[in-house]
């Protein structure tokens, strides 16, 4: 488990190591060890009692609860076994350290002891239901001058293996420790406000330990509109006012992207981590310079790649976690129609970077988390034939090659009378296919007459299959159910990085990595689809 790289802190692997305890800050129990001395239960119990931690994982407290003297230590608990089945782990406590921004819920497969009583001093931090009844799955409570956590859940190594449970697990060995801080909520300005300003103030509304200040617009009326959806916000059209305000942590940039990098740059040297739109810039030179100034003011950049959480393509990691359709060697991914493109900056290359840029920016993303290997080469092509009105080109198309060979093709159309698949996947024993679903909303006119609105392919989810080759060449066909959306990760996230030293979930060198990409791809387009060799 992720505790035993940690200093001073003992993962117990037998019982004589809980004779010598004097070293240590916390210690980990995760399995039943047999029985143990009564020397071995005094030294825990001392150890616990001068300010030591102890972390109880799995088995530890069903084979222990009945000893004299660690029973007083957990609490003096009872419980029952399960069967091995399905278990709806429940936040109990959502404003704990411990819990605090966890899903609220997760399921795990294994036999359970399941707790019925706890002590009174225990606080309850997740629950599951068993036959109608509510019972205890984790706990914490003091002891002298040290601090106890127990979870039953943990005992099946697919469990110990999930994130969420690493997380418990991680901040569980901080909070005995006694390294747990009380949480200031870190104050947000946001800089730009337009739609998608409003889906980050919406965010940071909903996550514990964020807190919106401030909204910064060059226009009143969007400020207007940031202040009746965001009451008590405060408002300024000079972005000075939020890199000279100390009560600023975090600066989120939501300009348009031939912006991106001089205010990061800014927001950086004032001393503010920066949240930035995607795509993260317009060029590598200008990726690399705000990479250098974050690590000089030490400071934290992101960006938000939001669609890491579109629940098509969690349901492709799913599959690719499983091993279903074994590694992949080619990928093709197509987003588009035929329509006129908008008149907004969005359409105008010198301010958007171009359309490599705009959904690209998610697209090349996902390729690149799906196809971890180095790229070794990005093939651009363009046309401009229809929509002469705007400077984007009216179709795009990005072709990478891998270290390993892989292919990787990604195409975004705006004079695409036909669709192709959304997703399109070859992996050495199987593949993914995900169709753009054509979905229509009906509503009625106050007259009672039908009104029929197509939607665009991008506002559905698309229809996911995975097609797997059997003995005897046969192929078999299943459609994929999408995981639910999960709400507000890319903030949770945030916040627990800034809070509490959790990986956050888009660093910036991964960002940069699309940029270089995108930025091949547009100079090849320039040179007639030259290959341009790149390394990244």
């Amino acid at each position: 488990m992720i505790m035993e790289d940690v200093a001073e802190v003992l993962v117990v692997s037998s019982r004589a190591q809980l004779e010598h305890l004097e070293q240590q800050r916390v210690v980990v129990m995760n399995k039943d060890y047999g029985p143990l001395s009564s020397e071995q239960e005094q030294g825990l119990c001392a150890f616990v009692e001068r300010g030591g931690g102890l972390v109880c994982v799995g088995d530890v407290v069903e084979a222990y609860h009945e000893c004299e003297l660690l029973g007083k230590l957990l609490g003096r608990v009872s419980g029952f076994c399960t069967p091995r089945c399905e278990i709806i782990a429940r936040v109990e406590q959502a404003d704990h350290y411990i819990s605090r921004r966890c899903d609220a819920s997760f399921a795990v497969n294994e036999a359970l002891y399941l707790l019925d009583d706890v002590p009174t001093d225990a606080q309850i931090l997740w629950k599951t239901t068993w036959h109608f009844s509510v019972k205890t799955l984790a706990y914490t409570r003091p002891y002298g001058r040290g601090h106890i956590f127990c979870t039953t859940l943990g005992a099946a190594a697919a469990t110990q293996a999930m994130p969420v449970f690493q997380q418990m697990l991680t901040r569980a060995t901080t909070y005995v420790a006694g390294e747990a801080c009380e949480e200031r909520a870190m104050r947000i300005a946001m800089i730009g406000y337009g739609a998608i300003g409003f889906e980050h103030g919406t965010a940071v509304s909903h996550v514990a330990g964020l807190r919106l200040e401030l909204v910064c617009d060059r226009s009143e009326e969007r400020l207007r509109q940031a202040a009746t959806a965001f009451p008590g916000v405060r408002t300024c059209t000079d972005m000075s006012e939020v890199m000279e305000d100390p009560d600023i942590d975090v600066a989120i940039v939501s300009t348009p992207p031939n912006t991106h990098a001089a205010i990061a740059q800014q927001m950086l040297q004032a001393d503010k981590h920066v949240v930035v739109e995607k795509p993260f810039c317009l060029t590598t030179a200008e990726a690399d310079e705000t990479l250098r100034i974050a690590r000089e003011r030490r400071r934290v950049v992101t960006v938000y790649q939001c669609r890491r959480w579109d629940p098509d393509y969690l349901a492709v990691q799913q599959i690719m976690a499983q091993n279903m359709i074994g590694p992949i060697f080619h990928m093709e991914t197509f987003i588009g129609g035929y329509q006129h493109p908008c008149d907004y900056w969005h359409s105008h290359e010198p301010i958007s970077g171009g359309v490599f840029y705009d959904w690209g920016s998610h697209y090349i993303d996902w390729i690149l988390n799906l196809i971890p290997d180095p790229v070794v080469s990005v093939r651009g092509v363009t046309h401009k034939r229809v929509w002469h009105d705007v400077t984007n080109a009216d179709q795009a198309s990005i072709s990478i090659r891998f270290a390993n060979g892989q292919e990787a093709i990604f195409v975004h159309s705006d004079i695409a009378a036909a669709l192709k698949p959304k997703w399109y996947i070859l992996g050495e024993r199987g593949a993914i296919v995900g169709d753009w679903r054509h979905e229509i909303v009906k509503t009625r006119r106050w007259s009672g007459d039908l009104i029929e609105e197509h939607l665009a392919a991008a506002e559905a989810l698309p229809s996911m299959k995975v097609f797997i080759r059997a003995d005897g060449d046969s192929i078999h066909e299943q459609h994929v159910s999408l995981p639910p959306a999960p709400s507000y990760m890319f903030h949770r996230n945030l916040a627990n990085h800034l809070h509490n030293g959790e990986a956050l979930a888009v660093p910036a060198e991964e960002a940069r990595r699309n940029i270089a990409v995108m930025e091949a791809a547009q100079q090849s387009a320039r040179h007639d689809g030259e290959i341009i060799t790149v390394s990244c």
